[in-house]
């Protein structure tokens, strides 16, 4: 909960780097983080995510449920639904370490 309050918010998913993180606040709340990115020719972008559970003791590579054509790659837009393995984030909002 308190990441979620205290980070800064990144607005703009056009401006995500490694180390960024989606995060859900709540109790329990969820936070998935961006591992790695790939860029087109085009200059549109993919991300490998990856979590842990509670307590973040085991730390994996989350695959895209969604859509097996880019799994485990995942676009990453502005308020969109983006389903993990064992979570939806809806109402989540991308932060990042100062």
């Amino acid at each position: 909960m308190s990441l979620y309050h205290e980070l800064p918010k990144v607005n703009d998913v056009k401006n995500l780097k490694l180390g960024d993180m989606l995060i859900k606040g709540g109790s329990p709340g969820h936070i998935v983080m961006i591992f790695d990115e790939v860029v087109n020719k085009k200059g549109e972008k993919l991300y490998l995510l990856f979590q842990g559970n509670t307590p973040a003791q085991s730390v994996h590579l989350v695959k895209n449920l969604e859509d097996s054509n880019i799994s485990p790659w995942y676009h990453l837009k502005k308020d969109a639904t983006i389903p993990v393995s064992n979570y939806i984030f809806g109402s989540s909002k991308f932060v990042r370490f100062k």
